[in-house]
Parts: C-alpha cells; sequence; structure tokens
C-alpha cells in the first residue's frame, strides 16, 4: 500500500495532535493538514484534496456527517472515516446514509485507525468491532433474512455495493455496462424493501454477505 494523503478534522486539540503524532508514524500515512471546525475542514479539503479525511461528528460551524455529505458531492473519490464516542446503531445508520466509508470509535481509535485506513483504502466498508457486534446482536435471535429471492448476480452487485464501490467499478470488474448495474441495484433495493445505501450496508452486515 502506498503512502495516503490523509486529512484530520476534530475540535480537541490534544486528541487531534496526539492522533497525528500515532499516524506520522506510520509509513502508509502521511498527515497533509488538520482542523477544528467543520467549515475550516471543508475549505482545505476541497484544497489540499487528501485521499482519506478522518473527522469527528460533532464539532462548531458544520458537524461531521454534514460535512462528509458536502465533500462526497464534490469529491466522490474522497474516503471518509468518522471518528467518534457515538456508539449507537442510529447514529452508525445516519453516518452510513451520509456516505462514509469507515466508523471509528475512540475508545478504539489506536487499535482500529491504521486498519481502517487500509481498509476504506481497498474500497470496503470498516465498523469499529465493538459497534458492530451490538448492531449484529440485535439479530441474533431472529432468522437470517432470506437472500435467496435475489440472483446470484444480485448478490454479487449488492456485496459489492455494500464495500462502498461505485456503479462503474462494478460495471468494470463484473464486464457489464453502467446501466446494467443501475438497472440491477434498482431491483436490488426493490425486492429487499431498502430505501438507501445505510439499508444496504446494514442488510449485508446482518446476513453475514460482507466481512468488516
Amino acid at each position: 500500500m502506498k503512502t495516503k494523503k490523509v486529512f484530520l478534522a476534530d475540535d480537541h486539540k490534544i486528541l487531534r495532535e496526539s492522533l497525528k503524532h500515532y499516524l506520522c508514524q506510520e509509513s502508509i500515512v502521511d498527515v497533509i493538514g488538520e482542523a477544528d471546525n467543520g467549515l475550516d475542514a471543508y475549505n482545505q479539503i476541497i484544497h489540499l484534496k487528501p485521499e482519506i479525511a478522518i473527522m469527528d461528528i460533532t464539532m462548531p460551524q458544520l458537524n461531521g456527517l454534514d460535512l462528509c455529505e458536502k465533500l462526497k458531492a464534490e469529491m466522490p473519490d474522497l474516503k471518509v472515516i468518522i471518528l467518534t464516542m457515538h456508539k449507537s446503531e442510529e447514529m452508525l445508520y445516519k453516518a452510513l446514509s451520509a456516505g462514509v466509508n469507515g466508523y471509528v470509535l475512540k475508545d478504539n481509535a489506536l487499535e482500529d485507525l491504521v486498519e481502517a485506513i487500509k481498509t476504506v483504502d481497498d474500497g470496503k466498508i470498516f465498523i469499529s468491532a465493538d459497534l458492530l457486534q451490538s448492531v449484529v446482536g440485535v439479530y441474533v435471535n431472529h432468522k437470517r433474512e432470506n437472500t435467496d429471492i435475489i440472483s446470484l448476480r444480485e448478490r454479487e452487485i449488492l456485496q459489492m455495493l455494500a464495500e462502498g464501490r461505485s456503479n462503474k467499478e462494478i460495471a468494470e470488474s463484473l464486464h457489464l455496462s453502467i446501466k446494467t448495474v443501475e438497472t440491477h441495484r434498482a431491483n436490488i433495493m426493490k425486492k429487499l424493501g431498502l430505501k438507501s445505501i445505510a439499508d444496504l450496508v446494514m442488510y449485508a452486515v446482518r446476513n453475514h454477505l460482507i466481512e468488516i
């Protein structure tokens, strides 16, 4: 893995500086900028064009989830990792809906952050194990949802979508047209009753279709 340009956004100075020091010891990471509020982070990221942005949810001027949505609209290839204290499934769902690629709990930052960078760089979704366990645990006493209603090709595309791959990337990987992938995606969402990519990711996690 080549060195990745990373940007840090967190309003807690001590934490931000600690993370910067920690990440700068990794040969695969080059921290090219930092900010203590969402608006400054937005302006710097647009200018500096990092490959990965690590940000808190709760920040002055512009929160991390709204910041993520704004950035994704202008820089669709940017990978966003949320670093937060929020452990609820609801907040994870909101983050996935905003388009984040990774969700790391601050309690696990030193253990998870480098792995999260590697995972999202590989086009997959990263969720801290502690939170993932609680999400899956909600369904432990329920039957696994029936995935037989979608075809093998649709399951293949569902997995790639849940891993964060774009329609174009999927089309190239499977030697399909983008329009065909879009049709499959619409059919998957309709058959499974899913409304958003966040629904799709949660479905894939619950049914062990992706490894996180």
